[in-house]
């Protein structure tokens, strides 16, 4: 991982700034060592010993002390949060958003290596975590600056002393550049602790309903119980371990005070060292210790900024293509003055309209598993509708994902109007395709947002979306219409609709070919009829859908019987219960059966 790469990059993102925040801290160590040298100044005026040949009011240099180290406080604080504290900030959302936007490049079902709960601590403690570092490197060098001017002098004041002082910040500098593998892997723990908590919390949310049916309360509890115990006892492993350095320093500099007193007393009757000399160097200890630190710090810093660019950047890694890590910190826009750019509703060259769309030899099988689908073929000419249908785990939704390239296929290939699709993740969507998947996922937005997704308003129909999808009758019926608010802070929708809705978003960006997965599953026998009268009744449609409905087989140009990832079967309805076995059993199975009787009681 190019760590140091990665920080160049964001530092090179917004260089006023950094400057800016670079020439705060510049002022803010300064200010210890201008102090120190006007105390210097005053003690030894009151000794007799000052260096400087102009006279001075001694009381001039006791009332400019506090004048002085103020306003260099304040000025680099004031520079600091509209320079350093804002380059932060926009960093921040920087990363967040190349990481998002990675994350949308890769195919959809296998777009999170880990569960969402777990890529949610990835976007708040990786990315501060990496920031952290950034600014840190920015600070060093501004303590460096302040430690070598603060050396210089004492070294013009007695060589000797500041050479014995040197010798226990050097030997601190070493203990912790060797204990740099305990804090990388306490801090591993530690990351990974918090992900799990935050992992589980969003399992739990996800599944209440069936952690209530289960009866699995208690358990959940004591599971969720301990997991945070051992991020806390994770936590307080790396706390510790980390203070416990931090006092080692504390002690470090009271040391070096107690080396300067044991030595300045034979230099201070001689005259070779004065009181104002000995409160200098006291004053200017402080800081050069936390220099020390932060360079015996830097180190493990960096192998924690290595762990989380590494987390950060299994989000946006993709196997198919070679992403770079530096990807993590590409420059653009964040949009936080600027308006955000206009979202146009794509159009469909003449190349684009279909006219037939190929499936050859399609083959993708799971990780570590002989799941999937093996050599699928077939055809869809435009203004037709093809079923899949076929057992529960048989592949027809892996058959859908691979079309549509939300998982990865491992041979055959995707062609369109007779050309070779490439990409298939990029090519088929909206206005080429659209999907309805078996699950459909809905925001806690308004219906109309839902539908719309982003675009301009006058660009959908939104209303024959909502007809299309036999739901407008009761989006009316709602107090607020299509601007009623769905999900846990909103109007809870049945499964049904919630099918009915994604199936509207679905309809409102007339594609070329509608993929429904499964889309009647949850409604009743007359909304499925009306849907799918509907949906024949738009001329030059072009469906492609999972169902094992009588009504969607009946109605049919072309029904593909699936079988352990196979295709088994294929043709209409009559042709395939004379010749397909397994088209045969499934129509005579109690699901096919009792919806065949549902349909002709109600056809009665």
């Amino acid at each position: 991982m190019k760590v140091m790469r990665i920080s160049w990059e964001m530092l090179k993102y917004k260089p006023g700034l950094v400057i800016g925040g670079f020439l705060s801290d510049i002022l803010f160590f300064l200010q210890p060592l201008a102090a120190s040298l006007i105390v210097r100044e005053i003690f030894n005026q009151l000794q007799g010993t000052a260096g400087w040949d102009i006279s001075i009011n001694i009381w001039v240099l006791v009332l400019l002390v506090l004048p002085i180290t103020l306003t260099m406080r304040l000025i680099g604080d004031f520079i600091f949060v509209f320079t350093m504290w804002v380059f932060v900030l926009m960093s921040r959302i920087l990363l967040r958003k190349n990481m998002l936007d990675g994350i949308f490049k890769k195919p959809g079902a296998v777009a999170l290596p880990d569960s969402p709960g777990e890529a949610v601590s990835r976007f708040r403690g990786d990315v501060e975590e990496t920031l952290w570092f950034v600014y840190h490197l920015t600070m060093l060098i501004s303590l460096g600056i302040f430690t070598g001017i603060s050396f210089f002098i004492m070294q013009s004041i007695n060589w000797e002393i500041t050479l014995y002082v040197s010798v226990p910040l050097v030997i601190m500098m070493v203990l912790v550049f060797f204990t740099r593998p305990i804090f990388t892997r306490l801090r591993i723990q530690r990351r990974k602790a918090a992900g799990a908590v935050t992992r589980t919390i969003g399992e739990i949310f996800r599944s209440v309903q069936a952690i209530k049916v289960a009866t699995a309360e208690d358990n959940v509890l004591e599971y969720f119980g301990n997991i945070n115990d051992k991020r806390r006892i994770a936590e307080v492993k790396d706390e510790f371990f980390h203070r416990l350095i931090h006092s080692i320093y504390n002690t470090t500099i009271y040391l070096c005070i107690g080396i300067i007193l044991l030595l300045v007393g034979t230099n201070l009757q001689n005259d070779l060292f004065s009181v104002g000399d000995l409160a200098f160097f006291v004053g200017v200890l402080g800081e050069m210790g936390e220099f020390v630190w932060d360079i015996g710090d830097i180190v493990p810093r960096y192998v924690r900024t290595k762990v989380s660019l590494g987390r950060m950047f299994k989000l946006i890694k993709s196997e198919d293509e070679d992403v770079s890590e530096l990807n993590l910190a590409k420059h653009g826009e964040i949009y936080i003055k600027e308006p955000f750019p206009s979202i146009q509703m794509p159009s469909l060259d003449a190349k684009d309209r279909l006219i037939k769309f190929e499936v050859k030899d399609l083959t993708y099988t799971y990780p570590d598993s002989n799941k999937g689908i093996n050599n699928i073929n077939f055809t869809i000419n435009k203004g037709t509708f093809t079923v899949i249908t076929g057992r529960i785990g048989s592949g027809k939704t892996t058959l859908l994902r691979t079309i549509l390239g939300l998982i990865p296929n491992d041979d055959g290939g995707l062609y369109w109007n007779g050309d070779l699709v490439e990409k298939p993740e990029e090519f088929f969507v909206p206005p080429r395709t659209a999907y309805t998947s078996q699950v459909p996922r809905l925001f806690s937005e308004t219906i109309k947002e839902n539908i719309l997704m982003g675009l301009p308003e006058e660009s959908i129909d939104v209303k024959e979306a909502l007809d299309l999808a036999v739901i407008s009758k009761e989006v009316e019926e709602f107090n607020d219409g299509l601007d009623t608010l769905i999900g846990p802070k909103g109007v809870k929708l049945s499964g049904g609709q919630r099918q009915r809705l994604a199936a509207a978003r679905m309809f409102a960006r007339k594609s070329e070919i509608q993929i429904f997965d499964d889309l009647s599953s949850a409604l009743d026998v007359e909304t499925e009829q009306l849907l799918w009268k509907r949906v024949f009744a738009r001329e030059g449609s072009t469906c492609l859908a999972v169902s094992h409905r009588p009504i969607a087989l009946r109605r049919a140009d072309n029904i593909i019987v699936i079988k352990d990832g196979k295709i088994v079967g294929q043709g209409k309805l009559e042709y395939l219960l004379d010749t397909c076995d397994e088209m045969k059993r499934l129509w005579e199975e109690k699901i096919l059966g009792s919806s065949q009787s549902a349909v002709s009681s109600h056809e009665d």
